[in-house]
């Protein structure tokens, strides 16, 4: 049975969870990581040098990085679905994959700590809405993207809206001023019709350190 290493309220263990719900994959998933630990131990070291997460062991293949889990999970078990079946669909669902990797998440991250992982007294609104503005300019991308399209390749899920989506609900629950984007805000309502998105990706984040905290436990 496929075995996942991760808490599930960490960013990068997010797409992974949701890539098993979606492929229907029967596994066990182990807390390490944040207020759970574990990442020291000598097991754990053994499996992922890095000691971070996600970390899963596949029949005794053994993986770590978020995106590669995805890759692999979808090549092995999504073929024709999330594996799409022409090469160059494959290629796209890469290509966002990755661009998500390196332009939202490097902005959207920053805004969540800065919101939600900071004690409010010392909260920067001036940061906040720069960086708020740094992940909006890059959405535009998308936004343009998606134009004429339910999903980031054509218009059927695939790998390469796992990680843009698990990114993007923080988008859309956080307490931040957002433009208009109608092309995203109905992909993003496509993404919550969705079990596994609902159960996995929208998970609540809280809007302080003690809350989040509190929700990372109450996720065990």
């Amino acid at each position: 049975m496929l075995e996942v290493w991760g808490r599930k309220n960490s960013s990068n263990v997010i797409p992974v969870l949701w890539a098993v719900a979606e492929l229907g994959l029967a596994h066990n998933r182990h807390n390490v990581g944040g207020s759970f630990g574990g990442l020291e131990t000598d097991a754990y070291g053994a499996m992922n040098p890095n000691r971070t997460i996600p970390t899963i062991n596949d029949d005794g293949f053994v993986l770590w990085e978020s995106n590669a889990i995805v890759r692999h999970l979808c090549r092995q078990y999504g073929a024709g679905s999330l594996w799409p079946e022409k090469a160059t669909e494959v290629a796209l669902a890469d290509q966002w994959m990755e661009w998500s990797k390196a332009n939202v998440m490097m902005n959207l991250i920053q805004v969540f700590f800065a919101l939600v992982r900071s004690p409010a007294e010392s909260r920067d609104a001036e940061k906040v809405r720069a960086l708020v503005s740094a992940v909006t300019k890059t959405l535009r991308l998308l936004e343009s993207h998606l134009a004429g399209q339910d999903f980031v390749v054509g218009n059927n899920l695939t790998m390469g809206d796992i990680p843009l989506g698990a990114a993007i609900n923080k988008y859309f629950v956080m307490d931040i001023e957002r433009p208009s984007l109608p092309n995203i805000e109905a992909w993003y309502a496509r993404l919550s019709e969705r079990e596994p998105y609902r159960k996995h990706a929208m998970n609540p984040i809280g809007t302080s350190p003690e809350e989040w905290l509190e929700l990372e436990k109450a996720g065990a």
